[in-house]
């Protein structure tokens, strides 16, 4: 995971509401089941991956670019775009802040004490 744009606590976040969500309720009965560790992964598999992709488009096509090259720059396409429309600087931080499947916490029936 690249640290560009500082989405890896995002991401262990995310991943840890999803794993209460689906092993929460059953976590004080019982260990999980492999099923249930693979349907957290399965839910959580896409958004990772495509975070991680993200992060190596601009890792590769933006940062490169500058570290690397001595010459004036000139601005990327989609920077021009949120230069030239700010109301389109909300997709990356929408992006970077919820991800690419938003994860809530949902809280169980609360179950009378015994």
């Amino acid at each position: 995971m690249s640290p560009i744009g500082g989405v890896g606590i995002n991401l262990a976040i995310r991943d840890a509401v999803a794993a209460a969500n689906i092993l929460g309720a059953n976590l004080v009965e019982r260990a999980p089941s492999e099923a249930e560790l693979q349907r957290v992964q399965r839910r959580r598999q896409f958004p990772t991956r495509a975070t991680q992709r993200l992060q190596l488009t601009i890792q590769n096509n933006i940062i490169r670019r500058v570290l690397g090259n001595a010459r004036a720059l000139t601005l990327p396409w989609p920077l021009k775009l949120l230069r030239r429309w700010p109301y389109l600087r909300r997709i990356p931080a929408r992006i970077n802040g919820v991800g690419f499947r938003p994860e809530h916490v949902k809280t169980p029936e609360v179950r009378p004490l015994r």
